[in-house]
């Protein structure tokens, strides 16, 4: 927790609370992918900024794990891209289990498009703004 609590005041961007529903695939090229597989895994978003996430999954995936992510962003507020759909490559940077056997995943993006960080950053800002 000691870990969480450092990184929390590290942040860069403001996070705010999201749920949308996030798929997630490994990296086909890291080395975990064989006994992995590429199996789809289905997450709860339950926050946002421009640089990350956190979501809530049912598998434990080990730190540095490469995922690809997409959802649909919601931004009700917005003028343009209201609805748009992301498709995003991050890393996951901590994993943290539950006692309902559910694991809180931090993850960090390493490739997102200009657009999509830019729909990210109005979303938040709108969440912020209510």
């Amino acid at each position: 927790m000691d870990f969480l609590k450092r990184n929390l005041n590290k942040r860069k961007f403001e996070r705010v609370k999201a749920r949308f529903v996030v798929s997630c695939n490994m990296d086909r090229s890291l080395e975990m992918h064989m006994w992995v597989g590429n199996r789809e895994i289905d997450a709860l978003m339950l926050d946002l900024s421009q640089e990350g996430m956190a979501i809530l999954a049912k598998y434990d995936i080990p730190k540095a794990t490469v995922l690809s992510i997409k959802f649909t962003l919601i931004n009700v507020n917005a003028d343009e891209d209201r609805v748009r759909s992301m498709e995003i490559v991050g890393r996951v940077r901590y994993s943290i289990s539950s006692e309902k056997k559910e694991y809180k995943l931090g993850i960090s993006f390493i490739r997102i498009s200009k657009r999509n960080k830019e729909a990210i950053a109005n979303f938040v800002k709108s969440e912020m703004d209510r």
